[in-house]
């Protein structure tokens, strides 16, 4: 008798976990994705020498991920999402953290919007990142040193995060706490983006105000280690740290047809150095994509980056070509070749393409062949 009302227990119990997961399983879903890049690149002068190199992460960052939502009923939803990034040639993670590029939790609501709290991308690379030709096809070829972070390469700490729609706008706001006893602008991040879509049309513009970002006195504020890699603008010219960047921007793209797209984007970055002195840099860039067929786009991207100096009233100037071509063996797999020709003009002293060390004359040139794979 014991062994059938143990048996008979169990099988209840049983039946009642499996009526549970089932429930469990409606109403919350967990996706693992990710992408992987890689390519082959050939730079013709870093230092005054040229580099054949396999270069990893040369269209779109590769990285995996886990995101999930749990549906909480009235239109609301728990949500979260830990993304960490990785390099395919070696295995070794970047940004130097296990979720360096994402990690969140947070509560969304059909009315009310959307609120997540960890570390996420700031408003202005949120709006108008998709208006850069680096994003659309050209691998590496955003603005020089990514001043504005539309890439976006440095990542919020600490930071809370609103964002809701209504009608075709889009708004977006992330406040990075500097979390410091006694002093909350060293190392904080406020960034806010407003974006409209409507049938062809996409516009947007955005702000975000970094205070002594990489902060050597708060560590642990909104924004270190990644901001400022193989940047030329980190320091002024008599060697001096960012005590403040601030960044503004407008962006809008136009699909003539659905094959054939047009988009425009400026952007205004200003370094303030702890020596008094500043950098202001303007970004112009005008790209074009055309999907020859379903299977094939092509590109080309023009910017050009106008900057002066306060201290030495110097004036650098970069032009930079980005043409590439990209062929879809299916949704999730394609194989592509870019071309990234920069020219420094002005009083600038060299050219260097983003992620590449500077050249040792005033143009530089990259050519990289790739795969990308999504999963």
């Amino acid at each position: 008798m014991k062994t059938r009302i143990a048996a008979s227990a169990a099988a209840g119990c049983g039946l009642l976990a499996a009526a549970l997961a089932g429930t469990a399983q409606a109403q919350t879903s967990v996706t693992l994705y990710g992408i992987i890049s890689e390519g082959l690149s050939y730079t013709n002068n870093i230092g005054g020498k040229s580099l054949t190199e396999l270069k990893a992460n040369v269209m779109q960052v590769s990285r995996w991920g886990l995101r999930g939502t749990e549906d909480l009923g009235g239109g609301t939803r728990a949500l979260f999402n830990l993304e960490s990034g990785f390099s395919p040639d070696t295995g070794t993670w970047t940004q130097g953290r296990l979720f360096g590029r994402t990690a969140i939790v947070g509560l969304a609501n059909d009315t009310w919007g959307q609120v997540t709290i960890g570390r996420q991308m700031d408003a202005m690379s949120q709006t108008l990142v998709g208006y850069e030709s680096a994003i659309q096809f050209a691998s590496i070829g955003t603005h020089i040193g990514d001043n504005d972070n539309l890439f976006p390469v440095a990542r919020i700490s600490n930071s809370v995060q609103y964002m809701n729609k209504f009608g075709g706008f889009q708004f977006i706001g992330v406040y990075g706490a500097a979390e410091k006893p006694g002093d909350s602008t060293d190392n904080r991040s406020i960034s806010a983006g407003l974006g409209y879509t409507q049938g062809p049309w996409s516009v947007g513009v955005a702000y975000h105000d970094m205070r002594r970002p990489n902060s050597a006195t708060n560590p642990n504020g909104a924004i270190y280690g990644d901001w400022g890699i193989t940047s030329p603008f980190v320091t002024s010219p008599g060697g001096a740290g960012v005590n403040r960047q601030s960044m503004y921007g407008a962006g809008g793209s136009y699909s003539i047809t659905p094959a054939l797209k047009v988009s425009a984007l400026y952007t205004h970055s200003k370094f303030d150095y702890f020596d008094n002195s500043d950098l202001k840099l303007s970004n112009y860039e005008g790209t074009i994509t055309y999907f020859i067929n379903p299977s094939t786009l092509v590109g080309a991207g023009y910017i050009f980056t106008d900057g002066k100096y306060s201290s030495n009233g110097n004036k650098p100037k970069w032009h930079q070509l980005n043409l590439g071509v990209d062929y879809f063996l299916s949704k999730r797999t394609d194989v592509f070749l870019v071309g990234i020709y920069q020219k420094a003009a002005g009083d600038a002293r060299y050219a260097q393409i983003f992620s590449n060390l500077p050249s040792d004359s005033k143009t530089q040139m990259s050519v990289i062949a790739g795969i990308r794979h999504k999963f």
